[in-house]
């Protein structure tokens, strides 16, 4: 499965539309996805910043050509982003895709595991995808 089918399965899971067993989950998810916000649950960030990871957010997605639908910060317009962005075959997406899941995805999501222990597996799977981005850049740099 290439990196985009793969975050858009997990876009479907989240949205409801696609079993998690299709990508060897073990659970549903089983609470409001769509009340899960960045700003609102990051304890990582002062309120300051929290107050302005919306706007940062949109910019972000601006950046590479993405106009968010629904909230920027929302748990689920964040993997969408990311099924768009890895659609885009380059090391500049492959690096955007690192910085996101390491600023803003996994953050995001190891707070919602907190909400929601169902989001457990969907982050592990993305913690290992971020360190399977880092081995690839790491081999493209070297070559």
């Amino acid at each position: 499965m290439d990196r985009s089918a793969f975050y858009l399965s997990i876009f479907l899971i989240l949205r409801g539309e696609l079993p998690p067993s299709k990508l060897g989950l073990d659970n549903d998810v089983d609470c409001d996805i769509t009340k899960i916000n960045a700003s609102e649950i990051r304890k990582d960030l002062d309120q300051v910043t929290r107050s302005l990871l919306s706007k940062a957010l949109a910019q972000f997605y601006e950046n590479y050509g993405f106009e968010a639908e629904e909230r920027p910060d929302n748990l689920v317009t964040m993997v969408a982003f990311m099924a768009q962005l890895a659609r885009i075959e380059s090391e500049e997406s492959l690096k955007g895709q690192l910085r996101f899941l390491n600023t803003h995805l996994l953050p995001t999501l190891k707070y919602a595991v907190e909400i929601c222990p169902s989001l457990r597996q969907i982050y592990e799977i993305l913690a290992e995808d971020a360190k399977t981005l880092k081995l690839i850049l790491v081999g493209n740099v070297r070559r």
